[in-house]
């Protein structure tokens, strides 16, 4: 008698420590916490800020005009619709905003000041890397 207490106690104690299926933390105290849904697209709010931001940092960082800057709209419309977490379709390493090769930041502000800082080494203004972007597809 003593034996089918101690083998009913053990059972018991086995069952309440053994999870259920994936509900592990009603078994042993531990919490299942879902993988993060990590974010792959900007969503439109962003994609408006991200504009308004390259429209400020145009004007007061480089003092391009009214027509420089439409033609930064133009060049980062065609590349990422202002999608700071664009990647290229292409698969080259071409990430971001202006779509600058090696760009490893997710953040949308040093995109956009690292996008500028390559059109005024390599083109001079917004409009010259436009034109070029129009005839080549890329810039």
């Amino acid at each position: 008698m003593k034996r089918h207490i101690v083998v009913i106690i053990i059972l018991t104690g086995v069952i309440l420590f053994l999870p259920a299926g994936n509900d592990v933390n009603v078994n042993v105290g531990l919490e299942f916490k879902h993988p993060v849904k990590t974010q792959t697209k900007a969503t439109m709010e962003q994609k408006e800020a991200n504009k308004v931001m390259a429209m400020k940092f145009a004007k007061a960082g480089y003092n391009w005009d009214l027509r420089q800057r439409q033609c930064i709209w133009k060049l980062f419309t065609a590349e990422s619709r202002f999608d700071h977490l664009a990647k290229n379709q292409q698969g080259s390493s071409a990430f971001g905003i202006g779509q600058v090769l090696k760009e490893t930041s997710k953040d949308p502000a040093i995109q956009i000041l690292n996008a500028y800082k390559y059109i005024k080494h390599r083109y001079d203004t917004p409009c010259n890397a436009w034109k070029h972007h129009v005839s080549r597809n890329w810039y």
